[in-house]
């Protein structure tokens, strides 16, 4: 199991670094950031942070989510395949719908259509990827669980949200399932391949690297090695 942490985004670029340095020290596996370009939030360009943070820690380095619908496949895919050459073996991607209309807007979409959206884009992108592990985001719909498990891709979801896990799992060859929580203990009872606990500061970080301790003392660092590689 992989276990890190991850922001939402509403946190100044500064402090975000601090998080990622902090869970470093602390020796934990994963960093991660989600896409937001409405306030409070200053994650709107997901790759630049997780490039700097590449070159101050060795931890792996994913998205919390990556907007598949207001996005171009093809920027996306130049994107995360320039950040997977300057880590790499140390990234992946989590790929999700978005939720707010007015964000559908300012990129000329409708959030109505965010589902075929989805599947539209993930085709387009899929056709130029050649990178690394792919996970989707997953909280309402069937056909999110259907998709990655048609590709073989990973299963993110929120702790309390996990209707769709069993479906996935009948269908993947190789399910892998990653969680998304507020409190360790909670995600941890989830039993996922990866496991990222929200966090607001380096004393939060430092908290989970001794629960995590706590509760897994014979845990061997898995950095890299919770995903298959890609094929």
């Amino acid at each position: 199991m992989q276990i890190g942490v991850f922001t939402a985004g509403d946190l100044p670029p500064s402090e975000m670094v601090a998080l990622a340095v902090a869970a470093d020290e602390a020796g934990l596996d994963v960093f991660a950031v989600g896409e937001h370009h409405n306030p409070p939030y200053t994650s709107s360009s997901p790759t630049v942070l997780l490039a700097h943070i590449a070159a101050q820690t060795s931890l792996r380095l994913s998205t919390a989510t990556t907007l598949i619908t207001t996005n171009d496949p093809a920027k996306l895919a130049a994107e995360y395949a320039t950040l997977a050459l300057l880590a790499p073996d140390r990234t992946d991607l989590v790929l999700g719908r978005g939720n707010t209309a007015k964000v559908f807007g300012w990129f000329g979409k409708e959030i109505e259509y965010s589902l075929p959206l989805t599947i539209e884009h993930y085709a387009a992108f899929k056709a130029l990827w050649r990178g690394t592990y792919v996970w989707h985001a997953c909280t309402r719909s069937p056909e999110i669980a259907d998709l990655a498990a048609e590709h073989d891709d990973g299963l993110f979801v929120f702790a309390g949200q996990t209707e769709h896990v069993r479906r996935y799992r009948d269908q993947a060859a190789h399910p892998r399932v990653g969680v998304l929580a507020g409190d360790f203990e909670e995600g941890l009872s989830y039993e996922p391949d990866r496991l990222l606990v929200e966090v607001s500061s380096p004393s939060q970080v430092e908290k989970l690297g001794s629960a995590v301790c706590s509760a897994l003392p014979h845990r061997r660092s898995s950095r890299g090695s919770a995903t298959p590689a890609p094929s």
